[in-house]
């Protein structure tokens, strides 16, 4: 092996390494400062008098937000429509797969043991006066799975993506779901922030031991069939959680479309290249037959 080769693979190697430990610092310091502003508010809301406090003066902005408005962004932490988001996103990134998947799975066994286990009482069974759109809702309201859902997506492609201003925008983007379940009366401010600290956690676990997977054309298309066939039948199963809001109901049915719709896509590329690949192969044969 000549020794200006061997130089240049030992210099590749040694940049490939410097890359993947600045990503994992940059990971880490992403995860711990976010979740330490996380705690901060945490504290905050120990207090009752204050978890109140805040509850009131947010709820209280209800008032000035179209209810149609305030409805849509909440059911962006609904896990069909957010569910429909992530189905487009993996077939764009389908290396992310396994990661989505693993942090999905965390999330919806962690969320449900604690609203089990704390039952704690949601505002309209504790306050006699307060802002309510949608369907009021009275047990289990610790912690919050649309904020929590909202945080394991937005985590998980911030993690992914070393940009600052999607970092910022996605967790811009999952404060106002969070936002928005006070905003209808469905949570405290307590359970919006430990439903962010646990999506966010699953989405750091998620991305610590689950590495990007290759996936063959065969088993992304069983992947994408089987997220969009569970979110149509749980779809079909679910009820309406603004009634009298039907735009909620249009904006998921149109996502749900939306991912069928890329699927499908997906589908006719793979076959587009496949078709090219056997005509380029069937080209070249011809031309060695013919020399």
């Amino acid at each position: 092996m000549p020794p200006t080769f061997a130089m240049g693979c030992v210099m590749s190697v040694n940049h490939q390494n410097f890359i993947e430990a600045t990503s994992a610092k940059e990971l880490q310091n992403f995860f711990y400062s976010t979740i330490f502003i996380l705690f901060f508010l945490h504290l905050l809301t120990l207090n009752q008098a204050s978890n109140y406090e805040i509850f009131n003066s947010i709820n209280a902005m209800s008032s000035l937000i179209p209810q149609w408005l305030q409805a849509v962004v909440n059911d962006f932490g609904n896990g069909i429509t957010l569910g429909a988001i992530i189905v487009c996103y993996l077939v764009k990134r389908p290396e992310m797969m396994c990661r989505v998947l693993f942090a999905a799975v965390l999330s919806l066994i962690c969320v449900p043991l604690l609203k089990q286990y704390f039952d704690a009482p949601r505002p309209p069974q504790v306050l006699e006066y307060l802002n309510i759109v949608g369907e009021a809702r009275y047990k289990h309201s610790f912690p919050s799975g649309h904020t929590a859902t909202a945080f394991l997506f937005a985590g998980l492609i911030s993690m992914f993506d070393l940009r600052a201003k999607v970092k910022v925008t996605l967790l811009i983007l999952a404060a106002c779901v969070g936002g928005s379940r006070i905003l209808i009366g469905a949570h405290w401010p307590a359970d919006v922030v430990m439903g962010a600290i646990i999506g966010l956690s699953c989405a750091y676990v998620a991305t610590k031991f689950c590495p990007l997977i290759t996936l063959t054309f065969r088993k992304k298309l069983l992947a994408y069939l089987l997220l969009i066939s569970a979110l149509i039948i749980s779809e079909m199963k679910s009820g309406y959680d603004f009634p009298t809001i039907p735009l909620v109901q249009y904006v998921r049915w149109g996502l749900l479309l939306f991912s069928v719709i890329a699927v499908v896509i997906f589908i006719y590329r793979e076959f587009s290249a496949g078709i090219d690949e056997k005509f380029v192969s069937i080209g070249m044969k011809l031309n060695k037959s013919n020399q």
